[in-house]
C-alpha cells in the first residue's frame, strides 16, 4: 500500500542554519558510513542559486554529532502485524513518530526525532525502513536509515561538507530512495541547488535523475504507478510536479498559481489538487482533479460549487470511485466531510465529523483528525455501518504522515 498524500502544512526546508538538537540519551545503535559513490549525470550543469534560502556563515562551523544522538528509536524491535497509521506527533522540541492500528488497540511510540523534522523522513510502505534526513553541523545533512525489526540505524548518503541532502521519498519496491540536494556557495552567501537524486537502500549507484533548477526541489512521493516522482519547488505555497523516472519528462501542475496534491488514485486523471489558500488567511482552497500526464485539470469544488466550499482536505475512495473532503463551514477554520462523485457532484456528508481537519478514506472505513470540543484532537474510524472507533486521541498537535501495512 502506497503512501497517501496526506494535509498538512507544507514543506519549507529550514536551510537557512540548522541546529543540532540532542533529544535524550544515546540508543544502542550500529552505526557506519557508506562511502562516496560516484555521481552520474550526462553532464555537470552550472550550479544554480536558491534565492528562498540563505545561510550566515560561510563555512560549517557546528559541532558534529553522531547519528546516536540524531535519531533516537523508541522500540528495540518492531514490525506492523497489521495497517497501521503513521502518527508524527510535536513533542517542543522534536517530535514523536507513533503506528496507529486502524483496526485499534494502543498506539506504539517508534522513534523520536529532532526538531528540525522539516528535513523530511519517510517509513517505507511496509514499515519496514525509516529514512530520514539529519543535520549535521550548520549547511550540512545527510539521510540515514533505521529498521525498526532489528533495531539498527546506518548512514545511507555520505558527509558532504556544505551539502544538504533532504526530504528523502522511498521507491515504489523499496529499493531506491530518493532525495534532493543543495551547497552552501561562501560567494553568494546561498545555498544552491544540485538536483533530485537516487541511491539505492545500501548506499550504492548514486545517480542524478534531474538536473538543477532555480529555486531548488522538495520531495514528496511516489506516484501509485510506482513511475512518477512527486515533487515541488521550494516557493511560498508550494508547486505541484511530477517527474516521469523513465523519460526523465517533467509535468508541472499551474506553475502560476499555489497548489498541493491531496490524494492520488490509480486512473488518470488520478491527482486531487488543492489550489489557493497559501501562507496567511483564512485556510483552504479549489480542489481540482489533475490529469499529469495530459496537464488537462477540471476544477471540482470551489466558489462555484452549490454551495460554495472551500476544502483543506481531501482522499479518494479505495477504488478511486469517490472521495471525501474536509469543506469549511461558513467562516470558520474547521470544518466537516462530505462524499463527492469522482465527477465532483455532491452526494452526501458523512455524521459526526464536525471540527475535521484531516480526512482519509480507508477499506475499512473513513478516518478523521477532528478537534475534540474539551480540547487536544482524535483520529475517528466511520465504517459504512456500525459504531464510530476512536482510534487515537492526543492533548498535543499531531498530524498523520502515512500508511505502512505488511
Amino acid at each position: 500500500m502506497r503512501v497517501l498524500a496526506l494535509v498538512g502544512a507544507g514543506i519549507l526546508v529550514l536551510m537557512i542554519v540548522v541546529a543540532v538538537v540532542v533529544l535524550g540519551p544515546r540508543a544502542t545503535v550500529a552505526e557506519s558510513a557508506t562511502p562516496t559513490a560516484t555521481i552520474v549525470a550526462p553532464s555537470t550543469p552550472t550550479l544554480t542559486p536558491t534565492p528562498s534560502v540563505a545561510s550566515s556563515s560561510a563555512a560549517p562551523t557546528s559541532p558534529q554529532r553522531d547519528l546516536a544522538s540524531l535519531l533516537r528509536p523508541l522500540v528495540a524491535s518492531w514490525r506492523p502485524a497489521a495497517p497501521v497509521l503513521l502518527v508524527e506527533r510535536s513533542d517542543n522540541p522534536g517530535a514523536t513518530l507513533l503506528a496507529v492500528p486502524i483496526a485499534g488497540g494502543p498506539a506504539t511510540p517508534l522513534v523520536a526525532l529532532p526538531s528540525v523534522v522539516d528535513l523530511g523522513y519517510e517509513l517505507r510502505n511496509d514499515g519496514s525502513a525509516l529514512a530520514a534526513a539529519l543535520p549535521i553541523t550548520t549547511n550540512t545533512s545527510r539521510i540515514a536509515i533505521w529498521e525498526p525489526a532489528s533495531g539498527t540505524t546506518r548512514w545511507l548518503t555520505a558527509e558532504e561538507p556544505g551539502v544538504m541532502h533532504i526530504t528523502p521519498i522511498w521507491s515504489e519496491d523499496g529499493s531506491l530512495i530518493y532525495y534532493a540536494a543543495s551547497a552552501f556557495n561562501a560567494q553568494i552567501n546561498r545555498m544552491m541547488d544540485l538536483g533530485i537524486f537516487s541511491v539505492r537502500a545500501d548506499g550504492k549507484l548514486k545517480t542524478r535523475v534531474r538536473a538543477p533548477e532555480e529555486n531548488g526541489a522538495q520531495l514528496r512521493g511516489i506516484t501509485p504507478d510506482g513511475h512518477g516522482l512527486w515533487w515541488d519547488r521550494i516557493r511560498a505555497g508550494g508547486a505541484v510536479e511530477v517527474l516521469d523516472l523513465a523519460s526523465g519528462q517533467n509535468h508541472s501542475f499551474d506553475e502560476t498559481t499555489t497548489a498541493r496534491v491531496l490524494s492520488w488514485r490509480r486512473a488518470q486523471p488520478r491527482a486531487l489538487v488543492m489550489v489557493g489558500g497559501c501562507c496567511a488567511g483564512r485556510p483552504g482552497g479549489s480542489l481540482a482533479l489533475w490529469d499529469d500526464t495530459t496537464g488537462s485539470s477540471k476544477t471540482m469544488v470551489g466558489p462555484q460549487s452549490t454551495p460554495p466550499a472551500a476544502v483543506i482536505s481531501a482522499a479518494w475512495e479505495p477504488n478511486g470511485a469517490r472521495f471525501a473532503a474536509v469543506v469549511l463551514a461558513g467562516l470558520g477554520y474547521l470544518g466537516s466531510v462530505v462524499i463527492y462523485g469522482a465527477d465532483g457532484q455532491r452526494m452526501a456528508p458523512v455524521a459526526g465529523t464536525d471540527d475535521a481537519q484531516e480526512v482519509l478514506w480507508l477499506p475499512p472505513g473513513i478516518a478523521v483528525k477532528r478537534v475534540m470540543p474539551t480540547g487536544g484532537m482524535e483520529i475517528v474510524l466511520i465504517p459504512p455501518s456500525g459504531e464510530t472507533l476512536v482510534l487515537y486521541r492526543d492533548a498535543r498537535s499531531f498530524f498523520i504522515r502515512s500508511i505502512a501495512a505488511p
